[in-house]
């Protein structure tokens, strides 16, 4: 026959290891896609890991990967007119114009990416929505490559806006810097289309 004291300390350790499970699975869950993406060609992944990235661009706690995409196209750029000196002739950033996949081989087309910026899905349950995003923070990582940028999504009352996202990253850049020759009078309005590729992540709320 158990004590009274044996009997209260069963009951302690079964609601330690409750809360310690519920610990757990809090965690585990803490990444997992929503349910809107269960089963949706739009991922590739049933938990989105959060990238490890320089402390300028990380997201600010209470916010997790939802959507994680790669982006393969160009940077565009123009040649305008300096207005400070009339002499100076320099390239513009324009707007990105790329496609994004799920997947790194690039074999799964999800979205677009164009002038906003702008990320749109093409396919999926959130086929249609869109998010507009808002630069707050750039790093150099690749002298090469165009910078690292955290951005945050923009308001909107839009009903194919994708209110879930709170951020975007973008991360592991190859290309898409400007032009460094042929900026001038003769060539004043033409542009230019820099090939990239980049990762993005777009994060929501906890």
């Amino acid at each position: 026959m158990k004590t009274q004291f044996s009997k209260t300390k069963t009951i302690g350790t079964i609601m330690l290891m409750a809360l310690f499970a519920l610990a757990i699975t809090s965690c585990q869950k803490e990444n997992i896609i929503p349910d809107e993406f269960n089963n949706d060609p739009i991922v590739e992944a049933k938990v989105i890991e959060t990238p490890v990235v320089p402390d300028i661009i990380a997201v600010p706690a209470g916010n997790h990967p939802i959507w994680h995409c790669y982006a393969t196209g160009v940077q565009i750029y123009k040649v305008t007119q300096s207005t400070v000196d009339p002499n100076l002739y320099l390239w513009s950033f324009v707007a990105p114009s790329a496609t994004l996949y799920n997947n790194a081989s690039y074999t799964k087309k999800v979205g677009d990416h164009y002038v906003g910026p702008t990320w749109a899905a093409t396919a999926g349950k959130k086929a249609g929505e869109y998010v507009v995003g808002i630069k707050l923070q750039a790093i150099t990582q690749d002298v090469t490559a165009i910078p690292w940028l955290l951005l945050s999504a923009a308001p909107s009352t839009d009903p194919n806006y994708y209110y879930d996202v709170t951020y975007i990253q973008r991360i592991n850049t190859v290309g898409g810097l400007a032009p460094t020759t042929g900026a001038d009078a003769a060539h004043l309005g033409e542009e230019s289309d820099v090939p990239y590729t980049a990762e993005y992540y777009f994060y929501g709320a906890d």
